[in-house]
């Protein structure tokens, strides 16, 4: 009898043990599921499609607390559906006909870019206390970029409806959209 208690003792603190962790592991994918953009502490912006839920990340490409001269931002794709987390580098045509860049004006503390989809629009890559930023001019307000979303044609994936500038006013902190049709 007393074997029999000890046993389910047992059981019943393995389940406890089994229990707790994957509610552990529950939280933890949760917070980092597919709806996460695993943001890190260089991370600029990032760019969201309608096409499905991978990213585009812009991140501060930093050496000894100050912007790489050669490559002042990383551009990588973060995975987000089939193995949600895992990065990948742009390919040659990614990097020269979308997602690439191409640097205006550089300093160690300050680097001014254009996208090579959207060159209109120039953005300003500046350190904001600890951190570096991207500043840009939306709705004609001096914003803070967290994202942008392109809304693609279901027709043509080719095709562009609409791009949209997320982020918040430098001054007041307050969200500001902009919808670009070209």
């Amino acid at each position: 009898m007393d074997n029999t208690i000890r046993l389910m003792a047992r059981l019943i603190l393995a389940y406890s043990l089994l229990w707790a962790t994957s509610i552990h592991t529950y939280a933890q994918n949760r917070d980092a599921g597919p709806d996460s953009t695993y943001t890190t502490s260089d991370r600029l912006f990032h760019i969201a499609r309608s096409l499905n839920r991978n990213l585009v990340c812009y991140d501060a490409n930093q050496t000894n607390a100050k912007l790489d001269s050669q490559e002042p931002i990383k551009v990588y794709w973060l995975n987000r559906e089939k193995e949600p987390g895992k990065t990948n580098g742009l390919n040659y045509i990614q990097k020269k006909m979308a997602y690439g860049y191409k640097v205006v004006s550089m300093t160690e503390q300050t680097c001014t870019i254009t996208l090579t989809a959207y060159p209109e629009k120039e953005l300003t890559v500046c350190r904001d206390g600890n951190r570096f930023v991207c500043h840009v001019k939306i709705n004609n307000r001096k914003a803070i970029l967290q994202s942008l979303y392109v809304k693609a044609s279901p027709n043509n994936p080719l095709h562009v409806e609409y791009v949209e500038l997320q982020g918040v006013t430098v001054d007041t902190g307050t969200p500001v959209k902009e919808k670009v049709s070209k």
